[in-house]
């Protein structure tokens, strides 16, 4: 992996400073545990000095590095809890972390709003367990961090309220006049606030919009894009704009093959994707050769129809991305480009930029080169089609086709070739320290009327892996073109996991029975995950490793990618629906064209510099910032929704029970996973099942809970039977109650393998699947004999 840059090593040492489980450590001690290598040393003392010199840290009397005490003011973001107490993220960390507000201190504050407090030092706090013993009053709201809502409206008694939906406003919003919309009890509206409320006061709304009757899937689904800011219709200049370059004017023509570009349509090209995919953005062909193989990763050319600056470009910026909820696609290109001239189909030719990558006959890359090149694919085929066809099932293929089902022996030879090369694709990967998590996933079984009625586990066929790993080999190439010509770009980086999260991992692994190094390799992280694979602890274990990881993220910086053991990747293969891909494709684009011009690498590297189609480094900051926040937003919205469909059907079941496992736990109580609909619901700590006088409490060290009586304990991972007890959809609300534990069985078979970061690499419901094989394990990792080995936690 690259070293961290200056500012990102700074910033790296100041997280870890702040974050709440460090203990004070002097230089050498504090590199030692973020493991800073020697060449990096004299990087981390100017970053550690930097620190010091701007007092973001103070150097103890006892030379170690702390935060310096809050002061008497705090600025930053405040969290509204339920319960009417909260919490300030501070905007610059101390030493106590997040700011304790109670209730009636808060002033009105809602989560998001940007505050100012007054801290009060409270000492007899500090002798409560782990608590702060400073306390925050809010005396001023320097922004609202949003005004509009979406919620149900009703009456109590003479008064008209908006119960606001989900956990944001915790209290109802007050309607003088409902009527002027020609609103209705039982109907969900969009409101804004008029008034905010106070410690006494309820706030006060207007509607600004009626979106239907309250519990309707439509209306819900509109209700979550309306709360979560996405955008239901392109404006009409937009639209506009797509009709015009989809034309023949505009130079598209799709009859032809420009002379500048690779005429590729007389080659056997194919699609895999999901059985209900509209929008085809890549294409596969592959041959062998007396060296081993070559494979052509074909991708939609966007960038020939979205052009810097115009009304599309300036559009799909905004948006970021695709969003993908439940039954619904919203689009980043309006559908005449994302369904039409951009989508590979069948039979047509398409416009693309094509990957070729050589291979050896071990999968080593050899070499790659991107064209601008046109395309016809010759066949459509699903992920299940493809499987069948790759295990000479024909008649199964068949029952899993979308187009005309017939199958020749060039299709039968291509798909073999396929299937061979992304097996030994994935075990040269898997030994560079590739990650993969064996954690399950669930389709929602939908009605005609659109509501969830069942669960069903993803198929596991290996052409989700087969097409991940060839998106990843491409992804890599592209990266690794910039890279070579120091050209800067938008990557996906990764980074590696932080520090207190490996201790957090080490600790639990301990318990479990397994001894993890305190700054575990790619490869003995790989070993762990073997060690338990179709164990009972699989589940606990896995899910262990899965909260220890960061998330990904866009970003020029070089930092690589710690789940695919990548040291550079980027996003190429979906400009449909990913604006980040879309600059890698100009990239590209003025990276083909400068080769024509030029023969010496650093030549094309000049003229690369200096083409206005890559922008930036400070311009690709902010974008990597904004395109990860609107990928976030989108993925929070999809959770959302799902989470309200499955609850809605929950809310028809209230008294049945369900196997369930622990997913998370807290000081007051823990989530637990339903198994059959992946949907998490809470039990508070005091209404966990305890003899009497027992008492559980949070033991800090492993994690669990213990009860304090009788040593029994509840760890994540553990298994239970609980029962529905009370379901809220529209406030998205799960509470359960233990039943039994649940601690014998045999692992499930719905599991599949995935790596942490799966949205890079194909769209939400195209993920990857399969069992993972086997893998070398290392010395590092020994299985302990322990009782707590022995539980049968059991995954799903």
């Amino acid at each position: 992996m690259p070293n961290d840059n200056p500012d990102r090593l700074t910033q790296r040492i100041l997280h870890h400073i702040a974050d709440k489980r460090y203990q004070p450590r002097q230089a050498d001690e504090l590199a030692r545990e973020l493991n800073i290598e020697s060449d990096a040393y004299d990087d981390f003392k100017r970053s550690v000095q930097h620190l010091i010199d701007s007092g973001q840290v103070i150097h103890s009397a006892t030379q170690t590095l702390t935060l310096p005490p809050p002061g008497r003011i705090m600025v930053g973001v405040f969290r509204l809890n339920p319960r009417g107490f909260g919490f300030i993220q501070p905007a610059s960390p101390t030493e106590h972390g997040d700011l304790f507000v109670p209730e009636g201190s808060t002033a009105g504050a809602l989560t998001g709003d940007h505050v100012r407090a007054r801290v009060i030092h409270q000492p007899r706090r500090a002798g409560s367990g782990d608590r702060s013993p400073f306390v925050g009053k809010i005396i001023e709201i320097i922004q609202r961090a949003d005004n509009r809502y979406v919620g149900n409206l009703t009456k109590r008694g003479s008064q008209w309220i908006v119960v606001v939906d989900g956990k944001t406003l915790a209290q109802p919003v007050v309607i003088r006049d409902p009527h002027a919309k020609d609103a209705k009890a039982g109907d969900k509206v969009v409101i804004e606030l008029i008034e905010y409320p106070s410690d006494n006061e309820l706030a006060e709304g207007v509607i600004t919009e009626v979106l239907g009757e309250q519990g309707e899937p439509e209306v819900e689904t509109l209700a979550v894009m309306r709360a979560f800011g996405l955008p239901d219709k392109f404006d009409q200049k937009v639209i506009d704009e797509a009709r015009r370059v989809s034309s023949h004017d505009f130079g598209f023509d799709p009859h032809n093959v420009p002379p500048n570009r690779e005429d590729l349509t007389t080659q056997y090209i194919c699609t895999i994707d999901p059985p209900d995919a509209r929008d085809y953005d890549d294409a596969i062909s592959i041959e062998r050769n007396d060296q081993g193989f070559e494979l052509g990763v074909h991708i939609a050319d966007v960038s020939f129809f979205v052009t810097p600056g115009s009304p599309l470009d300036v559009e799909a910026k905004e948006r970021g991305n695709s969003c993908y909820l439940p039954r619904k696609v919203i689009p980043m290109l309006p559908e005449v480009l994302s369904n039409g001239v951009c989508s590979l189909q069948e039979g047509v030719n398409r416009y693309t930029k094509s990957c070729f990558i050589r291979y050896d006959r071990g999968a080593k890359v050899l070499g790659a080169r991107f064209a601008k090149t046109v395309i016809r694919s010759a066949k459509r085929l699903t992920y299940l089609e493809a499987q069948a066809l790759i295990d000479r099932d024909i008649r199964e293929a068949r029952k899993h086709s979308k187009s005309e089902s017939k199958y020749n022996d060039t299709l039968f030879e291509k798909l073999a070739l396929m299937d061979e090369l992304a097996k030994l694709i994935r075990t040269r990967r898997q030994k560079q320290g590739m990650i993969e998590l064996a954690l399950p996933e669930v389709d929602l079984v939908f009605d005609d009327s659109g509501r969830v009625v069942d669960a069903q586990p993803e198929d596991d066929a290996f052409t989700h892996k087969l097409i991940e790993m060839f998106m990843v080999e491409a992804n890599e190439a592209a990266a690794r073109v910039f890279n070579n010509l120091n050209i800067p770009m938008i990557r996906r980086t990764h980074p590696d996991p932080p520090s207190h999260d490996l201790s957090d991992l080490r600790r639990f692994a301990r318990v479990a029975g397994f001894n993890v190094p305190s700054h575990p390799s790619r490869h003995e992280l790989q070993a762990l995950l073997e060690s338990v694979r179709g164990k009972p602890a699989e589940y606990a274990v896995h899910l262990a490793v899965l909260q220890t990881l960061s998330k990904a993220e866009y970003s020029p910086d070089l930092v690589g990618h710690f789940a695919l053991a990548s040291e550079h990747y980027t996003h190429f293969t979906s400009p449909i629906r990913r604006y980040p891909d879309l600059i890698v494709h100009r990239g590209l684009d003025a990276y083909i064209e400068a080769s024509k011009q030029h023969d010496s690498k650093q030549a094309v590297a000049r003229a690369m510099a200096d083409d206005p189609r890559i922008p930036s480094e400070d311009e690709l900051h902010q974008l990597g910032s904004q395109c990860s926040s609107t990928e976030r937003n989108a993925e929070a919205a999809e959770r959302n929704l799902r989470y309200y469909f499955v609850l809605d059907l929950l809310s028809s079941k209230l008294g049945e029970d369900f196997d369930a496992t622990v997913t998370g736990i807290t000081g007051s109580g823990i989530f637990l996973q339903i198994d059959r609909f992946l949907v998490d619901g809470f039990i508070r700590i005091s209404e966990l099942p305890s003899s009497e006088r027992d008492v559980w409490r949070l033991n800090r060290t492993t994690g669990a809970l213990v009860a304090q009586r009788s040593g029994k304990t509840i760890s994540i991972g553990d298994r239970f039977v609980v029962r529905i007890a009370k379901v809220r959809p529209e406030g998205r609300l799960l509470e359960l109650v233990i039943i039994s534990a649940k601690r014998t069985g045999t692992p499930p078979p719905e599991v599949q393998n995935k790596p942490r970061e799966q949205r890079g690499v194909k769209k939400p419901h195209r993920q990857p699947k399969g069992a993972a094989k086997a893998h070398e394990k290392t010395k590092n990792f020994k299985q302990q004999s322990s009782k707590r080995n022995k539980r049968n936690k059991r995954k799903r």
